[in-house]
């Protein structure tokens, strides 16, 4: 049966006596799960050999690793001949994987995990590490170890490069047993994945896998959690499909035997826990109630959107949707939906969904819903809002739009709609939110609400002061339907900013939020030489020697625009009658506190300093901000990173900007720039002071600035986090399918 029997005899022979004391069986069990007998386990290992193309590479893995327990617990020498059998098996077909990297892709699709052509599983590549070290501490074959180290390095590359590690979190890592974007998390796959690296670890004493050891436990004692029901548990966090009898059993044994390797008290209560699910009636008979009850949503979904959706056609591009309340207008949202069109061109298809289109649509496929009066600021009309967007959306849907991905631009208002036409179609829906969950539970936004309704005449004040009372409570319940339904929110921003806390109180687990440095496109912010900003000036109406300071903002009252003015007037006073007169403040956007700030302009007398531009064309905030000097951004509060502060950066501007969001402190730390606190005029206005006076400071701190951005906020990162959160499974654009690894080269 096995031609290498007898040659294989005398290696075992000659090294069992020294390996004795470090064969060490494999920390479970798999007989139980691969449901054979010796019999039929024989038999199939046959047809393995003979035929190994029927089977994944899985199955030879864990057939090796029954084996190889067996003949550690009665010495048979016909099982080391069928585990090295099937370890040289794995030497021959590992397939090269970038530099430096291998391992042994699938072909088969996966049914719950969208795969399409080969995939790599953090499970086999675990088991083959497992079995390949202990071939080497068999045989003492260089072979063996040469192409674990080779499967080793796909634990430290990302599923985009080809490893099997996606990204939790600031620092965490997640071995993927179905290794595609998105991530399924299936907590079996990833212990099968954390024995392979311990079996190495312990060989080779590797610092680096280590390293990573410690990090993947700490990012699964952060997740675990959401694995449990509290009767029972999932086996996955994509799906969140109850796991069978049989997989609990396989959690229960690997997170025992993980607590054995690790030593960790909290994965031992954890099982403890767990068992006690598959023995208490109560907890089965929750579990096979919902899971019929799930098992017949799925059927009646699945044959409602057979019959009212058309079926999406297999395309190399991807139809993707963007809700969001208006476009094209000025702002950051603007800018990031720009950075999405242009990291995305290739393998997507965008168009938009909006209530309000703005003057510069050439270019753009746009839909629009709803009308002038349905937006979201008031109650009742936000509902109205949401009515009409979630019928435009069904409707595109219903009729063919074939959308694989729907992005709405924020986790309350477009988020709700879309989530909810999302579910019912069975489409992805990712929110990138803008800092709009954040708000609905700020103090400081109802205070500004209340501040903007104090200049309206008094019918009119008491009329919205009594909606408002009903808006809150609105704003809540659309942010709970876009965090249940929503399958994950892309945010900007740095952890720590309020995110996080804010939709964990809505549910939401750190295993769907990604966070991501919003990207800006450095080839469009380009440095002018002094002549050609002394043209640029003069194009644009402005002094050649002006000191010019630019706000770009929404006009809308979280943007400070009042500490801005009150800043710059005590700024005035306190510079030289020279530079008064050389300073201009270009203002550009618009929003509802457009009349208010003309009649505080005026008020103040700052009408020969201040220029309002209005809505302006992205191309023209990147001409405003190539020929200022210093932007000013004073919002009081926010999230995320404020791509207006990102875009004067990258500009070489000197920045001068609130610390809300949070971010700005870290944007602007090391002499980037100069951050100050939200809502202070003084402090602002000291800033100005000093840089108006100093320009070769200004210069200095625009030219750091630039190349943190340049360095930080790349194109790259961004089409990547893309790709995490929407699909990605093109592993064989990745691979040597012509040539397997050849060890020693």
């Amino acid at each position: 049966m096995y031609t290498q029997q007898n040659k294989v005899e005398s290696q075992i022979e000659s090294a069992h006596a020294e390996h004795t004391s470090e064969l060490l069986p494999y920390p479970i069990d798999m007989s139980p799960f691969l449901s054979m007998s010796r019999d039929t386990l024989n038999i199939t290992d046959k047809i393995l050999l003979e035929r190994p193309a029927e089977y994944p590479p899985t199955t030879f893995a864990s057939h090796a690793l029954v084996h190889w327990n067996s003949y550690l617990s009665n010495r048979e020498k016909y099982h080391t001949a069928v585990f090295l059998a099937h370890a040289r098996w794995l030497v021959e077909h590992q397939v090269g994987i970038g530099e430096g990297s291998g391992g042994w892709p699938i072909v088969l699709p996966h049914p719950d995990v969208p795969t399409r052509g080969p995939w790599l599983s953090a499970m086999t590549q675990g088991c083959a590490i497992s079995v390949l070290v202990r071939a080497y501490q068999l045989t003492c074959e260089e072979t063996f170890l040469k192409v674990a180290q080779y499967a080793v390095r796909t634990f430290e590359q990302d599923i985009l490069d080809g490893g099997i590690t996606a990204p939790v979190g600031v620092d965490g890592v997640f071995f993927e047993e179905v290794a595609v974007y998105p991530a399924a998390h299936i907590l079996s796959g990833f212990i099968f994945a954390l024995f392979g690296l311990y079996d190495y670890k312990v060989l080779t004493g590797d610092a680096q896998v280590e390293n990573l050891i410690g990090r993947s436990l700490a990012t699964m004692h952060d997740i675990i959690n959401e694995f449990d029901t509290g009767f029972w548990t999932y086996s996955d966090l994509l799906n969140l499909r109850l796991a069978s009898p049989t997989h609990l059993s396989l959690q229960i044994r690997l997170l025992e035997a993980l607590a054995r390797y690790s030593g960790c008290d909290h994965c031992s209560i954890l099982a403890t826990r767990w068992r006690s699910y598959l023995h208490r009636p109560g907890a089965r008979f929750r579990y096979h109630v919902a899971s019929s009850c799930a098992s017949f949503s799925r059927a009646l979904w699945n044959r409602f959107r057979f019959t009212f959706f058309p079926k999406t056609q297999a395309a190399p591009s991807r139809n993707v949707c963007v809700p969001l309340p208006e476009f094209p207008f000025t702002g950051g949202v603007l800018t990031v939906l720009e950075g999405i069109a242009q990291v995305m061109k290739d393998i997507w298809q965008i168009e938009y969904l909006a209530q309000q289109v703005g003057p510069n649509e050439k270019g753009y496929v746009i839909h629009r819903f709803g009308t002038a009066k349905t937006d979201s600021w008031f109650f009742p009309v936000v509902w109205l809002y949401t009515l009409a967007g979630f019928c435009k959306l069904l409707s595109l849907i219903r009729y063919g739009a074939g959308y694989q991905v729907i992005l709405p631009q924020d986790g309350v208002f477009t988020g709700a709609f879309a989530a909810l036409v999302a579910k019912l179609a069975g489409v992805r829906v990712v929110c990138v939110d803008h800092s709009t969950i954040t708000s609905i539970m700020s103090p400081e936004n109802r205070a500004e609400r209340l501040k903007f309704l104090a200049t309206k005449t008094w019918p009119r004040y008491f009329l919205h002061r009594l909606l408002l009372v009903w808006y809150w409570p609105s704003l809540y319940l659309l942010a709970a339907i876009t965090a249940r339904f929503t399958d994950h929110y892309l945010i900007p921003g740095i952890t720590g900013d309020g995110v996080e806390r804010v939709l964990a109180d809505f549910g939401v687990h750190e295993s769907r939020i990604t966070r991501f440095a919003s990207m800006i496109d450095m080839n469009r912010h380009i440095v002018l030489d002094d002549a050609s900003k002394v043209s640029l000036r003069k194009k644009k109406s402005m002094p050649a020697e002006a000191v010019i300071v630019a706000i770009i903002c929404r006009l809308s009252p979280e943007k400070g625009l009042d500490i801005a003015l009150e800043s710059i007037s005590q700024a005035l006073s306190a510079l030289s009658s020279d530079l008064r007169a050389r300073l201009r403040i270009i203002i550009a956007g618009d929003g509802p506190l457009r009349e208010h700030l003309e009649e505080d302009i005026s008020r103040r007398g700052l009408n020969s300093t201040c220029v309002l531009w209005g809505d302006i064309s992205s191309e023209d905030v990147i001409s405003l901000l190539a020929i200022s000097d210093i932007f000013l951004y004073t919002s009081t509060r926010g999230a995320c990173f404020p791509m207006a502060v990102l875009e004067a950066m990258a500009s070489g501007c000197a920045v001068i900007a609130s610390t809300q969001p949070a971010s700005n402190a870290v944007l602007l730390a090391e002499e980037r720039g100069i951050a100050v606190p939200p809502g202070n005029a003084a402090k602002t206005a000291e800033a100005l002071v000093q840089l108006v006076n100093n320009l070769n400071l200004s210069r200095q701190i625009g030219q750091s600035a630039r190349k943190y951005i340049a360095h930080r906020h790349s194109p790259s990162s961004f089409r990547r986090a893309l790709m995490r959160t929407t699909y990605w499974s093109a592993l064989n654009e990745l691979l040597d399918v012509e040539n397997n690894i050849e060890i020693g080269s």
